[in-house]
């Protein structure tokens, strides 16, 4: 039987596991798609940053005997369809897709880092944790720097960041 603790870190760990998962899925349906040769240099950095972020939390899913959410063949077509239709309206779309996720993921990884750091525990997660922040807080800055002054997408970003939301509580659980 699993501790609370444990049942906290299981989720930590699935969550992010999803999360990583789906941002690889954004990313390469934009890829596919993407018309512009230097964004799309910049999304394949991107992209390589979360399949590290992601091999951390498969790896660690596996020592520590964690679950995986149920709801990955939704991640795996609704990440890939974001990610294609962001690249096909424009490289706004495809900043304002970033900037929205990464800004959601950038306070959703710091509630988990204040949560490990006032526990004291999994230091190495933490870690991890602290770096891949890092990453996901450059992807937003980049993205939002690109799509400074321009206010035609706030309801997209809005909508991604409500989405976004919403799969980390499901997957949370699920």
């Amino acid at each position: 039987m699993k501790t609370k603790l444990q049942k906290k870190i299981d989720e930590i760990i699935r969550v992010n596991h999803a999360g990583e998962y789906g941002a690889q899925r954004i990313y390469s349906g934009q890829i596919k798609f993407c018309k512009k040769k230097e964004l799309k240099k910049k999304l394949e950095i991107m992209i390589a940053e979360e399949f590290e972020h992601f091999d951390y939390f498969d790896k660690t899913m596996l020592k520590k005997r964690t679950r995986p959410t149920a709801l990955s063949p939704i991640w795996h077509h609704g990440g890939y369809f974001l990610g294609a239709v962001t690249s096909v309206l424009g490289e706004k779309y495809v900043h304002a897709c970033t900037e929205a996720v990464e800004e959601v993921i950038v306070d959703h990884y710091n509630t988990q880092i204040k949560y490990l750091e006032s526990l004291g525990v999994e230091k190495e997660m933490l870690k991890k944790i602290k770096k891949f922040c890092a990453d996901e807080d450059e992807h937003r800055s980049f993205a939002e720097q690109s799509n400074l002054n321009d206010q035609s997408v706030n309801l997209f970003k809005s909508l991604t960041k409500n989405l976004t939301r919403l799969a980390i509580r499901l997957s949370k659980k699920i």
